[in-house]
Formats: C-alpha cells, structure tokens, sequence
C-alpha cells in the first residue's frame, strides 16, 4: 500500500488503481487527536528537563561564606578643650562724625571784595588762613570818628582837672582869710569889755568873718561840682575807649579768618555780595577730631558694664571699606551719650578716632565697622562655631564614639563661640558638622587608623559634610 500526504500534511493511503478521496471531511479523527498528543508530550518533556537542569546547576553552585557586618567609621575633626581666659569682640557698625566743627558767619556787614582762591568744600586750610575780607571804609571811619570824640573828652578832663586845681587854691585862700577873721573878731570881742573898741566895730567884725564863711562855703561847693564833672567825663572817656576798642574789633573782624586747622565742608562766598552777620559762608570741620558713634544693645551694655574693666576708655579697632579695600584705624570709647538711643533699643556711645593710624583720610559720613571688646570670661572653653548642634549641643568623642553634651554658650566671637559650661578640660570636642551626629556613632580622626580596620571595619570620610 502507498502512502502520500495530502495538502494538509496529513498521510494518506491509496491503492493502487484507487483514486484518493479529497473530501474535507474525509480525515481520520484519530489521527487528529494523535498529533495533539503528541504536541503536548513534547512540552511536558522540554519543562521537565528544564526543571531538572536547574535544579542541578544549584545542587552543583559552590557554597560563599556570609559577608561580616561592617560599622561605619566617620573621619572628623576635632580639637581639645582648654581652659583660659576669653574676652571676645563684638562687631558693631556706626558712622563717624566730626568732633569739632564750627560754621563761620561774618561778625560786621559789608560787601565781599576777596575770598581765598583756596576756599572750595574738601579744601584744607591752616588756622589763621584769610577766608574772605569784607570792605572796610564803613569801619576805617567809625574808627576815626571814635578816636576824636575820644580825645576830645580827654581834653574836656583835663580842663576840668584844671578847673579843679584852681578852685582848691582858692579854697585854701578863702579858708586862711576866714580864718583871720575870725581871729580878728576875736581880739574885737576882748576890747569891748575895756572901751576900747565899740560894738558896732565889732558887729562889722563878725559881718566880714559871715561873708569869708560864705566865700568857703561857695569854693567848697564849686570843687564838688567840678569833681562831679571830672567823674562824668571819666565815665564818659571809658565809654568812648569801648567805642573805639570795638571800632578796632570790627575793622579786624572785616577780614575773616580759620579758627582752627580742618577741611571745608561748604562754602557761600562770592566777591560783591553783601552779607551779615546771619549769613553763613563757610562751614568748617577739624579733620584731626574724628569720632565713631555706634549703639550697644541693652543686653550688651548692660553685659559690659558688669565687667571689672569700664566701658569708657576701652580700645577699639575701625574698619573702614572703599570698594574692595579696607582700611583700619585705631580709637577709644571716650564716652556715652546723654540720652539713650530707645528707637534704636539700646545706649549709644561715641568713641574717638585716630585718623593718622591709617594713611587714607577718614571723611565725616563713613559707614565703618567697629569691633568693641566684649567682657572677660575667665576658665572658658573657645571651640569653633561648627561643632555646635541645635543650639546647644555638642558632641566629645570618647573610645572613638561620640557622646552628646549640652553647654552653656557664653558669647559668640567670629567664627568661634565662648562656652562657660559644659565641658572638662582635655574633653576632645568634634568640629565637623557631621549630619549623622548622634550618640555612639564610630568617628576617627584623619591620620588616625580607624578602630577595627584591622578586622575589615570600613571608615567613611566626611569632611565637609
């Protein structure tokens, strides 16, 4: 019997001489059923061996030992804690003023007829220094004219001096002719009693010693008078040396003068103005007296003054910056001011400044950095401000594990923060602001072998974390 597959790939079975059946539903359902089968056996035979081709390959796999658990080790810095004295300064910021500083007005009306070419704002001059001259014809005549009602009245006291002499040399005459009157009147009196003279010869007697009486008692009189007059021109004459003192004065204070040695901070001054004694032409400042006012807080002031050492006298350091260049100056606190400053909530001082510490010039209106030493802490620890942990905690490091310590800060400096409590001196403190801070957390120090490495401890470097 020949076999042959149809166009289904299904075999098919003829004889000879017999023509196939091309029916579709001709096809035997056993064999059907039989490649089914045979698929599914063939499956189940690839997963089997799968199977079992896995399980050996893990029968087979060389066993590993477990991996150790390794702590992390942190590489910190750190610094040891001594104790010492520690006053730390505190950075304030002020403006400098002018210690002195004067605005010049005119002391006599007139017109300007020169100013100093040098007389320009930023200018320096030199005490003395001619600033302006004002016209002085006005006060050359006043000055003249004082002068001769000067001399005149000293001439009117000296004739009244003369007055005064002639009227004492006729007192004296007066007095020596009464006086002989009198004596003649005397010897009448003691003839009456004999005959000899008469009483009507006395009487005239007594009528001449009454009219010598009257002659005395009217030179007397014209001497007081004179006195009088010579104290009224005395007066007078001290009246008129004022006048021409101060005639003087005013042709002097027609040219206009520095006081002292500065820098000119304005000027109004032209040649032909009028000006008086209200106007202000110049506005002058003494460059060498420079102070710095700046405020304290209460709680600082009230801290520094509970100091052995006063507030007032203290030396401080200026800083002065003009672009990208800083300049320093020295100074002192000289004293505090006579109001407290309560908009600013605290005490305002002002301190003096040395302008030649620098060789730049410090102007009036800087805005300086002013650094004031706080008070003494005396037995404190002065550690690095990174090694602080919420506010007030830090952390020691102890048989290389970290252990949590809460301080009392006492100020802070700078970069540095001053604790009075807290610490024992030698403790090892930790510097690095390590995120993972905590208790018993493994820390080393560079350089330093970590603890454990030997055994396969691994160290983990923070720095700068």
């Amino acid at each position: 019997m020949l076999k042959s597959i149809n166009e289904d790939g299904e075999p098919e079975s003829s004889l000879s001489g017999t023509a196939p059946d091309n029916k579709p539903g001709s096809r035997s359902p056993l064999l059907r059923g039989g490649r089914a089968l045979l698929q599914i056996l063939l499956m189940l035979a690839v997963l089997g061996g799968s199977y079992f081709a896995m399980n050996r390959i893990i029968d087979t796999k060389p066993e590993r030992d477990p991996r150790p658990f390794r702590p992390n080790v942190y590489s910190v810095e750190t610094v040891t804690a001594k104790p010492q004295a520690n006053r730390p300064k505190l950075l304030l910021y002020g403006e400098v003023q002018a210690a002195r500083s004067v605005e010049l007005r005119p002391l006599v009306n007139g017109e300007i007829i020169a100013v100093n070419p040098n007389l320009s704002a930023g200018a320096r001059v030199s005490k003395g220094d001619v600033l302006i001259e004002i016209d002085p014809f006005y006060h050359r005549g006043a000055l003249s004219e004082a002068r001769a009602n000067l001399a005149q009245a000293r001439a009117t006291l000296a004739e009244t001096e003369a007055r005064i002499i002639a009227e004492n040399d006729q007192l004296e005459a007066a007095e020596t002719q009464l006086r002989l009157a009198e004596s003649d009147l005397e010897r009448a009196q003691s003839l009456v009693s004999s005959g000899a003279l008469t009483e009507k010869q006395v009487e005239d007697r007594r009528l001449i010693v009454s009219q010598r009486q009257q002659a005395v008692s009217q030179r007397r009189n014209n001497r007081l008078i004179e006195d009088a007059r010579r104290e009224q021109q005395v007066a007078s004459i001290d009246s008129l040396t004022w006048k021409v003192q101060q005639a003087e004065r005013n042709l002097e204070n027609a040219v206009l003068k520095a006081p002292f040695t500065g820098v000119v901070n304005s000027e109004n001054a032209e040649p032909g103005r009028y000006v008086s004694s209200s106007d202000v032409v110049v506005t002058l400042y003494d460059d060498e007296a420079l102070e710095a006012r700046f405020t304290l807080t209460d709680a600082q002031y009230g801290r520094i003054s509970a100091d052995a050492d006063p507030l007032i006298g203290r030396a401080i350091k200026v800083v002065w910056t003009v672009g990208l260049s800083s300049y320093e100056y020295t100074g002192q606190i000289d004293r505090i001011a006579a109001e407290i400053a309560s908009k600013r909530g605290g005490v305002e001082v002002v301190a003096r400044i040395d302008p030649t510490s620098s060789a730049v010039q410090l102007r009036p209106g800087a805005f300086v950095e002013i650094d004031v030493p706080d008070r003494l802490y005396g037995q404190s620890f002065r550690i690095p401000e990174t090694a602080l942990f919420n506010g007030a905690e830090v952390f020691v490091v102890e048989d290389g594990k970290l252990v949590r310590r809460i301080v009392e800060i006492a100020a802070f400096d700078g970069e540095d923060i001053i604790i009075s409590d807290g610490l024992e001196p030698g403790d090892v403190v930790m510097t690095t602001h390590l995120t993972q801070a905590d208790d018993g957390v493994r820390v080393r120090e560079p350089g330093s072998k970590a603890p454990g490495a030997g055994d396969g401890v691994a160290a983990r470097s923070t720095r700068g974390s």
